[in-house]
């Protein structure tokens, strides 16, 4: 499925944090999936307008690994497969650093809502690659 995606500004504070030293910054962890229309979140959006609360699609952790795009060890991704238990329609997905909906590092807008019933899956994977710009 096609979709829109951005890091936000919680990420190149965390990346800024993080290459400094620093002790605390914050890190992939949890994912959450958002039931309202994402057409307007940008770099500055901070939380999921909606977020599914349904049994199965909270916000929970994920599963974080570092993986090779281009060069060695250059993309961080965070993935969760989300299984309903009761009917929802999801529009799409963030990265956060804890279990609560704020400090979203990384969202994911599907190109059509997702109508889940219960039993039905979604798998979300986030990634965000480290390279040299343009």
């Amino acid at each position: 499925m096609a979709q829109v995606q951005s890091t936000t500004n919680n990420l190149y504070v965390a990346c800024a944090r993080a290459i400094a030293g620093e002790g605390t910054f914050n890190k992939f962890s949890h994912i959450g999936l958002d039931k309202a229309n994402m057409g307007s979140y940008n770099e500055s959006t901070n939380a999921l307008t909606t977020i599914a609360t349904e049994s199965g699609l909270g916000i929970t952790a994920a599963t974080v690994t570092i993986v090779t795009t281009t060069v060695a060890n250059d993309t961080v991704q965070a993935h969760k497969a989300f299984t309903a238990g009761a009917s929802a329609t999801v529009t799409g997905f963030g990265l956060f650093p804890a279990g609560s909906n704020a400090n979203m590092l990384f969202w994911c807008a599907f190109n059509a809502p997702q109508p889940l019933e219960n039993g039905d899956q979604v798998n979300c994977t986030g990634k965000v690659q480290f390279k040299k710009g343009s």
